[in-house]
């Protein structure tokens, strides 16, 4: 294991030794879960082919993986994220002068994306559209006139709304500040007669 529990380390470095352990167990972890997934009947269908022998001799599988998106889609969305990751980190070398060169437009990174990281990535895109839905949905049903459909803006409104949450909850900054402000006091009346 690259990353023991903590036992004979100093004590300043124990609960980083712990933190690490624990960050590796949780990875390792979740990758094992994702990895057997793929076999879950949630995440399979019947395949819409009949049955027939592959070219390798084998009978055709009966059941294929239910995909919300294609290959294509994931990797073209980890390219983007590789490449915004780059242009940030050469802004950030170009402002401590340092002599680097960004992604190059002609052949930008494509990164390989496992299947349960897809998996992974899949789960989080499903479950962003079903809150930004919800959303939609319960605005639609607060106003008296009722509308039979989820309309775009509602749409958008929802959209807009989960955005600023998921912002507030991953940025560095405080989700409130409570600011003391004194008031003034007023000066004494001074009798001037």
């Amino acid at each position: 294991m690259p990353f023991p529990k903590a036992k004979k380390e100093a004590a300043l470095k124990r609960s980083l030794m712990n933190t690490l352990n624990a960050t590796y167990q949780n990875r390792t972890a979740a990758s094992r879960m994702w990895s057997t997934a793929a076999t879950c009947p949630l995440f399979l269908k019947k395949a819409s082919k009949k049955p027939y022998v592959m070219a390798n001799g084998r009978k055709s599988p009966k059941f294929r993986g239910n995909r919300a998106l294609s290959t294509h889609t994931i990797k073209a969305m980890a390219s983007g994220a590789a490449a915004n990751a780059s242009a940030l980190i050469e802004a950030e070398a170009a402002l401590l002068r340092c002599d680097t060169v960004a992604e190059t437009a002609k052949y930008p990174m494509l990164p390989s994306v496992t299947r349960s990281a897809a998996m992974l990535y899949e789960q989080s895109i499903i479950a962003y559209c079903q809150t930004i839905f919800a959303g939609s949905r319960d605005l639609k049903n607060s106003f008296e006139k009722k509308h039979k459909k989820v309309s775009i803006r509602s749409t958008q409104a929802a959209a807009d709304s989960l955005n600023l949450r998921l912002s507030e909850a991953t940025g560095f900054v405080p989700p409130v500040i409570n600011a003391k402000i004194k008031e003034e006091k007023k000066k004494a009346a001074t009798a001037e007669a």
